[in-house]
């Protein structure tokens, strides 16, 4: 009924407006003709005798419905039907007509009525997200959470189903309003540590768009790629989250230390799937500040990388923390603490990589003797090759070429960056570039260990050798014994290099090793912190005393290494007996059993213990930095009966053991 009511009412409208144009037209146009003016005169006299106009009844009676005879006013006469060859006429009441309208409009609006509906409660919903002007009260945080947790238990259930539910859920970690953000973002973690598979997902071709495909590939395939939009979505979310200055908002900063929480929660478990270098970087970035004490977080994402590099056997994790790690430290100026560098003594990968063996291998490898295949058996095997590239690429398997590809590609990436840190002089990061140079030092090529060489030796000459600080001490003898370690990786070479600065560099510093106070302590020695230390954490490695070094520098110098002599052998045993009087005891034990070894090689040593029968050409000189200046052979152990006050009893004991095996 209402849209025979519309229905007659747009009539009507538009007869009045087709009446009006007329009327406007026959204005302008004039009253020109007299017909017209007499037809307008008998018009006019009509409606003044009748009272109405009778073209407006005659346009009301068309648009009257008909009356029909023998029947109620209540009918109305539809379509006629034609049924077996005779037409039939359709009455209906006008009851039934308008209930049936009724129960359609009402049907209508009921739909209309639910499309506003659920339109605004999704307006409510995202003006929820943008909107925080109102605080949450208690009752919309329960409200959120269990809203939260109906769309995680849905996605749980059945992903493939649900996959509007996590588009959802991603939308939400956007919101301005701070508890749905961190709501959303948490409640994300195990939902994606349970739904992503065990294999990385790559984008479709157009071939495979193409072809037709079943129902339940149709759906893993609309599955996978939602997966993939709202997990980089995710990320991209959290990643300008944990971009935040430890000095803004607390509320921010909060936002941003729970950000990357989920970030190395994601990279500890999903780090084969898609976008793993997103992952990394949002971590790597969080370590390489100033002042990471302020961030509570990034002790935690330094573990996360160490364990990373530490269980990759393949090398991909590995090759992509390097990388990023590099790039960042450039970018950063190397202006880091000293355990973010330490992350990458922590690889695996490299154990059993050896740079020449490649090459031996590809040298001897005989030919193989080619067969002669026909045109279809060169295309079977062609397509078996691609297929197992194919089963190669889905379990992720890394042949051996490619895991050595990686490994050069890894040792390149740290070398250079190790080199780079040494030519500035970075004295927070050296310690730990020498540390890891000991390490993967020995697989650089030539090139590589003569610019390492020629980089420390320009160290120890810009050192200010008077009066060292204790960590300069420290730093002058990791140089030594980085350097000595790196030609000794090269022996198999025949590598004739001269090392003489070093060995000059450690004569000088020995009075300066004995006057150290922490000669034999290490951050790891028990000992009460200082409170005016603002170290993030003591690192993982350099953990070798200075004692420890002193011994490994020694060692290097005369019996590992072609730089060793008579001459310098009198010259260090004389000036370690001067150093013995100012040792700590476990110290002045270990140098004399160095003494007593170095004594079994170079016999001339026992002069220096007795003034009998020795030709004297002229002076000691005490004060030359240059064991081959000091004149060592004019030189005389009168320290020897000093060191037979000590007060450990032990040490007095190896002193009187020198003396007697120099009389033999």
């Amino acid at each position: 009924m209402a849209k025979a009511k519309r229905g007659l009412k747009a009539i009507q409208e538009r007869t009045a407006k087709k009446r009006k144009q007329q009327d406007a037209q026959l204005l302008e146009n004039g009253f020109q003709n007299a017909s017209n003016f007499t037809d307008t005169e008998d018009h006019d006299e009509d409606v003044a005798k009748n009272g109405t106009d009778s073209w407006e009844e005659e346009q009301d009676y068309e648009l009257r419905p008909r009356k029909l005879q023998g029947y109620d006013e209540e009918v109305i006469e539809r379509l006629p039907i034609k049924v077996n060859g005779r037409i039939e006429r359709k009455l209906h009441k006008k009851s039934n007509i308008k209930d049936s309208k009724k129960e359609e409009q009402d049907e209508a609006d009921e739909e209309e009525l639910e499309d506003e509906k659920s339109e605004t409660s999704a307006n409510d919903f995202e003006q929820g997200e943008e909107s925080d002007e109102e605080p949450d009260t208690e009752e919309s945080i329960i409200a959120l959470k269990e809203d939260i947790a109906d769309l995680v238990e849905k996605i749980m259930e059945e992903p493939e189903e649900n996959t509007s539910a996590l588009s959802r859920l991603c939308r939400m970690v956007g919101s301005k309003n701070p508890n749905t953000c961190k709501f959303s973002m948490l409640a994300l973690v195990p939902v994606f540590k349970n739904i992503i598979p065990g294999y990385k997902i790559r984008p479709l071709t157009d071939l495979e768009k193409k072809e037709k495909v079943s129902k339940e590939v149709a759906k893993l395939r609309n599955f996978e790629q939602m997966l993939v939009l709202n997990y980089r979505r995710y990320l991209d979310l959290i990643k300008d989250l944990s971009k935040v200055p430890n000095n803004e908002d607390p509320l921010k900063v909060s936002l941003g230390a729970l950000a990357t929480q989920a970030a190395n929660e994601l990279a500890s478990h999903v780090s084969h799937f898609n976008f793993r270098d997103d992952l990394i970087t949002i971590l790597v970035r969080r370590v390489c500040k100033p002042n990471l004490r302020a961030d509570p977080i990034s002790s935690r994402s330094i573990k996360t990388l160490e364990v990373l590099l530490n269980d990759d056997d393949e090398g991909n994790i590995s090759l992509s923390v390097v990388r990023i790690l590099a790039k960042t430290l450039k970018v950063r100026k190397y202006n880091v603490d000293e355990s973010v560098l330490n992350i990458l003594l922590s690889l695996e990968v490299l154990q059993d990589y050896d740079p020449n063996t490649k090459t031996e291998e590809q040298i001897n490898k005989p030919k193989s003797k080619k067969v002669h295949l026909s045109k279809k058996q060169k295309k079977a095997r062609k397509e078996l090759k691609a297929i197992e590239e194919e089963m190669r690429k889905a379990e992720q398997s890394v042949s051996a070429e490619e895991r050595e590809k990686n490994q050069g590609e890894i040792l390149k990436v740290i070398l250079s960056l190790y080199l780079n840190i040494l030519r500035i002089d970075s004295l927070a990061l050296a310690g730990s570039v020498l540390e890891g140079l000991v390490k993967f030092g020995g697989m650089a090529n030539f090139e590589l260990l003569g610019d390492f060489l020629e980089v420390m030796k320009d160290i120890i000459r810009n050192t200010e050798m008077e009066n060292p600080t204790s960590f300069t001490v420290r730093k002058i003898l990791l140089c030594i014994v980085t350097s000595f370690s790196l030609v000794a990786a090269h022996t198999q070479t025949k590598l004739n290099t001269d090392l003489s600065t070093f060995v000059d560099a450690l004569y000088a510093l020995l009075p300066h090793v004995s006057l150290d106070a922490d000669l034999e302590l290490s951050h790891k020695s028990l000992r009460l912190a200082d409170p005016l230390n603002n170290e993030l954490s003591k690192p993982s490695v350099n953990v070798s005393t200075k004692a420890e070094l002193l011994l490994k520098a020694l060692d290097h110098v005369f019996f590992r290494s072609r730089s060793g002599t008579k001459l310098k052998a009198l010259a260090f045993t004389k000036r370690l007996y001067m150093c013995m009087e100012n040792t700590p005891e476990h110290t002045t034990i270990a140098l004399l059993k160095f003494l007593e070894k170095l004594m079994s090689r170079y016999p001339e040593l026992s002069g220096l213990y007795s003034t009998e029968d020795r030709v004297g050409n002229g002076l000691f000189i005490m004060e030359a930095d240059n064991p081959t200046r000091s004149n060592a052979e004019s030189a005389v152990l009168w320290e020897n009966n000093i060191l037979r006050n000590h007060y450990s009893p032990v040490v007095v004991k190896g002193i009187k053991s020198l003396a007697s095996h120099s009389k033999n």
